[in-house]
């Protein structure tokens, strides 16, 4: 083997070593992918995991959940166009069940808060609004609950009822509770690694065809000494 295909080689490993797959059927496949890691290409030089799932199953695979280069948690993908095709109507139709925890600074209500915006997707980023200003702005709904406060930051979960661009991030910075790590949304510093303290913590779906209740749960990232100190407990009373 020559050193460029060593070299791949043991990009492609590194690369294997920041995904895992934690389930899979005739119909879907279930990642847990870390932080830093594109779930479809961004450029040429950033490997994927549509990419290497593609060159992995010799045959397209097809994204049914994106979640953001520096988030981590559960991802879906699909392995045929029948279920794809069901399971995005599930997602339109808000069947689906998408649960994510969230550190924030700012001061968030207690109980279960609905936000309500419209959102713009932009170049790299999205725009929030409180009406619906022309065509391009789409309707983003979340509902956040608080589940334990530190000194200056507070773990959120969040049910996600639509799936816009970059939603989590920008409602909640609107509401001026950024993300711990988001410099893009108004966090007022960054995480050593980059990540930002979103994760992608809990997935569940009626399969379409067979009727069985699948659900899938992310265990808490270990980058951060926050994570560290979340009573999981608290997260599924």
């Amino acid at each position: 083997m020559d050193l460029s295909g060593l070299d791949k080689l043991n990009k492609i490993k590194t690369f294997d070593s920041n995904f895992s797959v934690i389930d899979e059927s005739e119909d879907f496949i279930i990642i847990l992918k870390k932080y830093g890691v594109a779930v479809q290409a961004t450029d040429k030089e950033t490997e994927d995991l549509e990419t290497v799932l593609n060159a992995k199953y010799k045959e397209p695979v097809y994204v049914l959940n994106r979640i953001d280069q520096p988030v981590s948690g559960i991802v879906i993908f699909g392995k045929n166009k029948k279920f794809s095709a069901e399971f995005t109507e599930m997602l339109k139709e808000r069947t689906v069940k998408k649960t994510y925890l969230g550190i924030v600074a700012g001061n968030p209500q207690s109980g279960i808060t609905v936000l309500h915006h419209y959102l713009k997707k932009l170049h790299n980023r999205a725009m929030t609004a409180d009406v619906e200003v022309d065509e391009n702005y789409k309707e983003a709904v979340l509902e956040y609950q608080l589940i334990q406060s530190f000194d200056n930051y507070h773990l959120l979960k969040i049910d996600l009822k639509t799936g816009r661009f970059h939603q989590i991030r920008a409602q909640l910075a609107t509401m001026e509770m950024p993300i711990k790590g988001d410099l893009k949304y108004g966090s007022k510093r960054p995480n050593l690694d980059r990540s930002i303290c979103l994760l992608s913590y809990k997935l569940e779906f009626v399969h379409p065809f067979t009727g069985q209740l699948h659900s899938y749960k992310a265990p808490f990232p270990d980058n951060d000494v926050l994570w560290n100190l979340a009573d999981e407990s608290l997260i599924d009373n």
